[in-house]
């Protein structure tokens, strides 16, 4: 047997005790009177996006608003091209040349939801860069100097401007918004909702909410730059990860003023705890 076997086994049989009080064993579900929604938000597709961007300014990151997908292609290029430019210009002394200055750490373009991105890139000479592995050194060594990542969302929640990032589908390796210094993140706004719970309730009233976190190896929960303070309280970004975080927010439904139907009250409560 295994260490992780080992572990594993050791789990099981704890949680299959009987004398501890968690987790209850044939726990009641939850009832229509018990269900708390912590945060609210609007409905309306640009409303979400105005609400998440104002979110995720006061918590330092920075955001942009699009109506159209070619101006998303243009805004995360530019984006891009403006974070190069502005690293070049606060350089001080001899510049390091890692040969990853125009490199990109990113999912896959067909997982970043905005089609034509990686022309777009090619285009003013940035690669997207997709590690299928970084489990040995010499994968680690081939990223660990890009210093822009470019992911897209599995969701974003207006309320908190939170965005979720499922790792377990190929090509959307969670290193791209962990490890660079830059991180722009690409939200549709089919992928906005107004809250975590309306975006929980959408997935149970189609059956799959368990399923789904069943088959997701790793989910991230990321609002805003990376941030740590000290016993004075004094903030800094950048500790663990990404020290400026960029959202660009694009129509893909083509409704800017349509609200879509998000009430964890139209459930039932088998529904609710599927």
């Amino acid at each position: 047997m295994s260490a992780r076997d080992e572990i594993l086994s050791s789990v099981k049989g704890t949680l299959a005790r009987h004398d501890l009080w968690f987790p209850p064993h044939d726990a009641r579900p939850l009832t229509r009177a018990e269900r708390m929604t912590v945060t609210s938000g609007p409905t309306a597709p640009i409303d979400l996006a105005n609400r998440f961007g104002k979110e995720l300014a006061t918590l330092h990151g920075s955001y942009e608003v699009v109506s159209t997908v070619p101006g998303a292609r243009m805004a995360c290029v530019n984006r891009i091209m403006s974070w190069i430019d502005e690293e070049k210009s606060e350089r001080k002394g001899m510049a390091l040349n890692t040969g990853q200055e125009m490199e990109l750490l990113g999912w896959r373009a067909e997982n970043l939801a905005l089609d034509g991105i990686d022309e777009g890139l090619k285009a003013v000479g940035l690669r997207l860069i997709t590690p299928e592995s970084v489990d040995t050194v010499e994968d680690r060594d081939a990223v660990r100097l890009i210093r822009y990542g470019i992911t897209g969302v599995e969701a974003a929640f207006a309320s908190t401007g939170s965005m979720i990032m499922a790792s377990s589908e190929p090509g959307a390796n969670r290193i791209a918004s962990l490890l660079p210094f830059r991180h722009l993140a690409l939200i549709p706004f089919s992928k906005l909702y107004p809250t975590a719970e309306a975006w929980m309730a959408e997935l149970r009233q189609f059956g799959n909410f368990a399923e789904w976190i069943r088959t997701h190896a790793n989910l991230s929960l990321i609002t805003g730059p990376s941030k740590s303070a000290d016993l004075e309280g004094n903030l800094t970004l950048g500790v663990h990860g990404p020290k400026f975080v960029h959202a660009i927010l694009f129509d893909d439904i083509g409704g800017l003023g349509t609200a879509r139907p998000w009430d964890t009250d139209d459930l039932s409560d088998e529904e609710y705890n599927r």
